[in-house]
């Protein structure tokens, strides 16, 4: 009768202990499909927020493009202009290249 139960006992053991290997494995599984996510999410956070410095960065230049014109009324804004002036033309944080259109500065990337 010893051996009938001490197999019995033998046998919750081995269920209970497959039954925790496959809650590890199965909650391991959808772990690791949560960290593939939160990668691509924080990805898409950086890469919107070099858009938002490239638009901050704009909106900077054209401000400077205003207060240059207050002494070179006549002249045409330009990149090189506003160097040769001293003021610093910041780079878009992707490589995209400014462009001056009147006031307006574009980017190559953002628009």
């Amino acid at each position: 009768m010893n051996a009938l139960r001490s197999q019995k006992g033998m046998s919750f053991v081995v269920v209970l202990g497959a039954l925790l290997i496959a809650a590890f494995l199965y909650f391991g599984y959808f772990k690791m499909q949560d960290a593939g996510g939160e990668k691509s999410k924080g990805i898409a956070a950086i890469n919107g927020g070099r858009e938002v410095a490239c638009r901050t960065q704009r909106q900077n230049v054209e401000r400077d493009i205003v207060m240059w014109r207050v002494n070179h009324p006549d002249e045409e804004a330009s990149i090189a202009a506003l160097r040769s002036e001293g003021i610093r033309i910041p780079a878009c944080p992707e490589g995209g290249v400014y462009s001056i259109s009147g006031e307006s500065v574009h980017c190559s990337k953002h628009g």
